[in-house]
């Protein structure tokens, strides 16, 4: 199948609950052999996960431009984004469609190697990293965090609509209606990809050390 200045007044509010998602109990009965459809239940708990790391990720960036403890927002904000890429590259390997996406859209440090069909990535926590305190990222520009807050907000809504779609695909009766959720959550995984590719070329992801 093709797939085919004051803080509080200039945040925005990303709260994934905003979009209706299907309780996870409801969407335990996946086949794990489904390549075209991937539909493991964890992948709602990744997605999720993502969605949250994001926003704080933003957050932190506007309250560095925003106070006095830039370093402390910054540092903060680093593993944030750290979070986000180890969150994703396990969802690339639950999630062959989205990793096939990712490296169509030149984000292959979200994806890990696969082992043959059938054989999901090996995830292994990342090496513990020296002097990560003193590590530096480059924040965007001021006059771009607006940017930074609409693509963020894109992103976790896409996150969303994934979940959405991959529940009401496991719950459909009508093989029809099955297949249109399926197509729908993969369009939805594109877009996803180009959201993240926009987001990184302002926030300079993937950090250095991630891309060892």
């Amino acid at each position: 199948m093709g797939y085919s200045k004051k803080m509080s007044p200039k945040m925005v509010n990303y709260k994934p609950c905003d979009i209706p998602v299907m309780p996870i109990d409801e969407c335990e009965d996946y086949d794990d052999n489904n390549e075209e459809c991937p539909n493991h239940p964890d992948l709602l708990l990744l997605r999720e996960a993502a969605a949250d790391e994001r926003t704080a990720a933003a957050f932190y960036l506007r309250a560095a431009h925003q106070t006095c403890l830039d370093r402390l927002f910054l540092d903060v904000a680093e593993d944030e984004m750290q979070h986000f890429m180890e969150i994703m590259q396990l969802v690339s390997c639950l999630d062959p469609i989205q990793a096939e996406i990712f490296e169509e859209k030149c984000l292959p440090f979200l994806t890990m190697p696969r082992h043959p069909k059938h054989k999901q990535a090996k995830w292994q926590p990342p090496e513990p990293k020296d002097d990560i305190e003193d590590a530096t990222i480059s924040p965007p520009a001021p006059d771009e965090l607006e940017t930074v807050d609409l693509l963020t907000k894109s992103i976790v809504g896409e996150l969303m609509a994934i979940n959405k779609y991959q529940c009401f695909m496991l719950k459909a009766a009508c093989p029809e209606v099955k297949e249109l959720f399926c197509h729908l959550m993969n369009e939805e995984k594109e877009h996803l990809a180009e959201f993240i590719k926009a987001l990184f070329c302002i926030t300079h992801e993937p950090l250095p050390y991630e891309q060892d």
